[in-house]
C-alpha cells in the first residue's frame, strides 16, 4: 500500500512541472498573436495613411502640372495679344503714310511723295500696299522728270511684281521712260511685246498711239 502510494505522489509529481509548463507556453503564444494582429492593425493604418499621403501628392501634382500648363498659356497668349496689338499698330501706322504719300502725288506735290513712299518701302517692305507703293514712287519719279530713277524703279517693281494689277501700266510708263532717254528703240521694243502680251488691255490703245509716234520719227 505504501508503494503504491508512493508510485501515485510520484506521478502527480511529475505531472505537476509539464502542466505548469504548458499553460504558461499558452500564454505565452496568446500574447504573441495578439501582438502580430496589433502590428498588423497598425500596419494596415499606416498603409492607408501611405496611401492617402500618394493619393494627395499625386492630385498635388496634377495641380501643380495644370497650374503650369495655364501660366503657359497665358504667357503665350498674353504674347500673342501683344503681337496683334503691335501689328494692328503698324498696319494703321502703314496705312496713314501710304495715304498720306499718295496724297502729295495726286496734288503734284512729287518730292514730298518721293519722300514718303521710299520712307513707306524701308519702315514696311512687306505690308498690303508694299507693291503699289512701290508702282507709285516709280510714277512720281517720273512725274518729277527724274527719268533715271524712274527707269530703275519700275524695272524692278516688274521684276518682283509680274501679276500686279499695274503690272501693264507700268510697261506704257517705261516706254514713255525710255522716249524721255532717247532711246526709242528700246521703247519701240517695250511697246511691241506689251501690246503682243496684253493686246485687250486698255493701256495697249496708249501702247499703240505712242508705238506709232516713235516709228513715225
Amino acid at each position: 500500500m505504501r508503494i503504491f502510494t508512493f508510485i501515485i505522489i510520484g506521478f502527480f509529481a511529475l505531472q505537476l512541472p509539464l502542466n505548469a509548463a504548458g499553460i504558461n507556453t499558452e500564454k505565452v503564444v496568446m500574447d504573441h498573436n495578439k501582438k502580430i494582429k496589433k502590428i498588423k492593425k497598425e500596419n494596415k493604418k499606416l498603409s492607408g495613411k501611405i496611401e492617402m499621403l500618394e493619393e494627395q501628392q499625386k492630385i498635388s501634382t496634377q495641380k501643380i502640372e495644370e497650374l503650369f500648363h495655364f501660366m503657359k498659356y497665358k504667357k503665350s497668349s498674353n504674347v500673342v495679344k501683344e503681337t496683334m496689338l503691335q501689328v494692328r499698330e503698324n498696319n494703321k501706322k502703314a496705312k496713314k503714310a501710304y495715304t498720306t504719300a499718295r496724297s502729295f502725288l495726286v496734288t503734284d506735290q512729287y518730292p514730298q511723295a518721293i519722300k514718303l513712299f521710299t520712307e513707306y518701302l524701308d519702315a514696311y517692305p512687306d505690308s498690303n500696299h508694299a507693291a503699289d507703293a512701290h508702282y507709285w514712287l516709280a510714277k512720281s519719279y517720273l512725274a518729277n522728270e527724274d527719268y533715271q530713277n524712274a527707269k530703275k524703279t519700275f524695272i524692278t517693281f516688274q521684276q518682283e511684281n509680274s501679276i500686279h494689277h499695274k503690272f501693264s501700266n507700268s510697261l506704257l510708263e517705261l516706254a514713255v521712260v525710255y522716249v524721255e532717254l532717247n532711246d526709242k528703240k528700246q521703247a519701240a521694243t517695250l511697246l511691241q511685246s506689251m501690246i503682243q502680251k496684253f493686246p485687250n488691255h486698255n493701256a495697249s490703245i496708249k501702247a499703240r498711239q505712242l508705238l506709232s509716234f516713235i516709228i513715225s520719227r
